[in-house]
């Protein structure tokens, strides 16, 4: 298979490509069509500088923007990056779930043939729209609601029975009080929340690393529903390279110690293994050249996750963008 990247320029010798010629080529392979049909994929990518890095990060913005694919660009600086719950936090944040929630209500409406005006969810509104006794229909879209969301086995369950908590909420019945659905959504979000309120909202576990991947890994199935064509996570590293701290006066955000720069690679391990569970999700991990070949703190350092991005066998003057490694201006033997 050919893949056309770009003109000759956009290709440096030894299969290295340019950080807009790769973006364009995530956009059009992965976003525009793979991610809306369901597929889901984690990239490796290795870019030359901070500079290099910079240009990506824009360019693949303005590819999502485009492809009208939600894109989440988190620091391992500023977020635990080797804490599974934490990045789905972080990703949470960048959710709209109000919006989600009145997705999967419309699609219920739907469904039941009686389909919401524009903007208008409200069993009261609907009935009216259509003539309706609100009591009848509130039952048949209540019911609805329960079957698609509680038998949705593909979602975590206490994710799905947030998900409906926050559909009835749309529904104006007043089963569902707009104190719940903050609760609903911090809990989401990793806000602090007590456990009564929880239980009375139907959730019975909080979210941590035990349940956090599978949390994660749903969120691009949902937006699916909104309209969007995907979710994009770009996670950048390089703060993994960074060995020693810096003195007091000087620290900025998190610092990694040798078990935790392991633990990130862990969870990207995790997630290449889940890909099948990636439902409209691209991951692209953006790392230094010096994490590639680094023995103490790079790949070499953590084999589970070095063999599945290794290259040792690649064509030297011709890049593959498909693979799970690449190469944005900068040259590098291939991963030993």
């Amino acid at each position: 298979m050919t893949a056309q990247i770009g003109p000759a320029a956009a290709v440096l010798g030894g299969g290295v490509m340019r950080s807009d010629a790769y973006a364009a080529f995530l956009g059009e392979e992965y976003l525009a069509s793979y991610l809306p049909a369901g597929g889901g994929s984690v990239k490796l990518v290795v870019a030359g500088d901070a500079d290099v890095a910079d240009r990506f990060e824009q360019s693949l913005s303005a590819e999502a923007e485009q492809q009208r694919c939600l894109m989440v660009r988190l620091s391992a600086e500023t977020t635990k990056a080797h804490m599974i719950d934490q990045v789905f936090f972080a990703v949470a944040r960048h959710v709209d779930w109000g919006e989600v929630a009145a997705a999967v209500v419309s699609v219920a409406y739907d469904e039941i043939a009686v389909p919401a005006p524009p903007g208008r969810l409200a069993v009261a509104e609907v009935a009216a729209h259509h003539d309706l006794d609100p009591r009848e229909l509130y039952r048949s879209v209540r019911r609805r609601l329960e079957q698609t969301l509680l038998a949705d086995t593909g979602l975590p369950r206490e994710l799905r029975r947030a998900l409906l908590r926050l559909a009835q909420a749309h529904l104006g019945s007043g089963d569902v009080h707009p104190a719940e659905s903050r609760v609903v959504v911090d809990w989401l979000t990793g806000e602090r929340v007590g456990l009564r309120e929880l239980r009375a909202a139907m959730i019975y576990a909080r979210i941590g690393r035990h349940n956090a991947r599978t949390m994660l890994t749903s969120v691009g199935r949902l937006l699916l529903r909104t309209g969007h064509h995907g979710l994009v996570l770009q996670l950048d590293l390089t703060r993994l390279a960074e060995a020693r701290r810096p003195p007091v006066p000087e620290r900025t955000g998190v610092y990694y110690s040798k078990a935790a720069v392991l633990d990130a690679y862990e969870l990207l391990r995790q997630l290449i293994d889940a890909t099948a569970d990636l439902v409209g999700m691209l991951v692209v991990a953006v790392v230094p050249p010096g994490l590639v070949t680094d023995e103490k703190r790079g790949l070499p350092s953590y084999a589970a996750l070095q063999l599945r991005v290794a290259d040792e066998v690649r064509d030297r003057r011709r890049t593959n963008p498909f693979a799970s490694l690449v190469r944005l201006e900068v040259r590098l033997e291939a991963v030993r």
